[in-house]
């Protein structure tokens, strides 16, 4: 006979483990959930979104989230959140590993609150984009794989863009050997365009940037330990860090030595911090990072970090070549293409934009049939004093030669839909604050 918990309110749901007791205290998120999603597959349990609290934070109705939570256990079954929470019941090291660095079990585990959360836009966009119809792309959502998964993420949120701006579109066309176009759209006069959606990852040098930075900024020193009270300080990488983070032979340096220099920048912060002041007290390690110690240890941790930038054209240069190149060779040359790319952070796109002109013109040549990019750009609204939202719009880099029809198509309106999520989210900020949320004092559309 098999044990149920049961849980009411925020936590309403059964849970099933033979021969087993709930280790409290017992909340998605906590060792005994992690133990139970391992288990028995059910990372939808306890229904989270039912919470008042949850509801009372939302931008979307509880309608809206009732079918976004209807749809993700469908499409995240027991059986892949299973595969997805393994590393929870893995005791080989090296395997455990492996498997908790993959991406799904986190996508399902997110804690964020509902503005935040990517598990319910993936929710909203696989309702509005009627996912579960689509076979391929499910199968693709099911990847636990970060690229494929990422990609997939990006497509599902693109058909739920066209289907909202009442676009007539077709997911997977059928298309020639060597030829596979995301979308097939439908414009006015019976007439097509190919699109493929491309989501740019993060380039193996930005990547590596990110995680020096990261191993900088949260060191801790070796015999500091976690039950000391906090320290607040603000590290800042140096010019000279990035003169290194700029040549092959610095980044070099900095691989073979990045440990080292963490270690003693946290040295040196618990060594500040202990110091009896004066506050605040500076120190920088080996030229490459400045620690700024604002006091003695304390209650509240606080402080910042401060990285250097990334060679942005860089890459620039490495999401043009690589990504919409790609995508052009997936268009059939008979069709008319365009490609709507993501390019990640570090690919500014009014760089993006000059790249993909000079692309065009030269090497992109031969590629006469993609007449357009649709580039992703990140636009930021503060409707009132401290009331900040951001939403993508749509920027459009066309060739000289492109007809009419082409640049005249709905790209406003699929630009808007792109937007929708993050202004409902913007429009709810807004009101929180006394803005007039229905009568649109908010812009409507990310590019507006």
């Amino acid at each position: 006979m098999k044990d149920e918990y049961d849980f009411s309110g925020a936590t309403r749901g059964k849970f099933y483990r033979p021969s087993s007791r709930v280790r409290l205290p017992y909340h998605r998120g906590s060792q005994s959930w992690f133990d139970d999603v391992a288990v028995t597959g059910r990372w939808w349990q306890p229904e989270f979104w039912r919470d008042p609290e949850y509801l009372a934070s939302s931008p979307w109705s509880r309608e809206r989230l009732e079918s976004a939570f209807g749809v993700l256990p469908k499409l995240y079954s027991e059986t892949e959140a299973k595969a997805a929470f393994s590393w929870v019941l893995e005791k080989t090291t090296v395997e455990r590993t492996r498997l908790i660095d993959r991406p799904l079990w986190r996508l399902l585990a997110c804690p964020m609150r509902p503005d935040l959360s990517a598990l319910l836009r993936l929710g909203l966009d696989a309702v509005d984009a009627d996912a579960l119809g689509q076979s391929q792309l499910v199968r693709r959502l099911r990847a636990d794989v970060s690229h494929e998964l990422n990609s997939a993420l990006f497509e599902l949120r693109c058909l739920a863009a066209f289907r909202n701006a009442g676009i007539d579109v077709t997911y997977q066309p059928s298309s020639g050997a060597g030829s596979h176009p995301d979308f097939r759209l439908r414009l006015p006069g019976d007439r097509f365009v190919c699109i493929n959606a491309k989501h740019a990852e993060e380039g193996a040098w930005a990547n590596e940037e990110q995680t020096w930075f990261w191993r900088l900024s949260m060191a801790q020193a070796g015999h500091f330990e976690r039950t000391e009270r906090p320290i607040s300080a603000h590290v800042r990488l140096t010019e000279r860090f990035q003169e290194l983070q700029d040549t092959e032979d610095g980044r070099s340096f900095l691989r073979a030595n990045i440990d080292r220099i963490a270690t003693a920048l946290a040295d040196a912060k618990l060594r500040l911090a202990s110091s009896g002041g004066p506050f605040p007290a500076v120190e920088i390690v080996d030229g490459l990072a400045e620690v700024k110690v604002m006091g003695p240890p304390g209650d509240v941790s606080g402080g910042s970090s401060m990285a250097v930038p990334t060679d942005s054209r860089r890459e620039v240069a490495r999401v043009v070549r690589g990504a919409v190149a790609r995508s052009a060779m997936q268009i059939p040359q008979d069709e008319t293409g365009l490609v709507l790319l993501d390019p990640g952070m570090h690919a500014p796109s009014h760089l993006l934009v000059e790249e993909v002109r000079r692309w065009m013109g030269a090497e992109g040549a031969a590629y006469a049939h993609l007449v357009g990019v649709l580039v992703m750009a990140e636009v930021l609204f503060e409707p009132a004093p401290g009331v900040l939202g951001h939403a993508d719009q749509i920027v459009a880099v066309w060739r000289d030669n492109t007809p009419s029809w082409v640049k005249d198509g709905p790209w406003q309106d699929l630009s808007d839909a792109l937007a929708a999520r993050d202004m409902e989210v913007l429009a709810r900020r807004y009101a929180e604050v006394g803005g007039d949320r229905e009568n649109g004092t908010v812009p409507r559309s990310a590019t507006g």
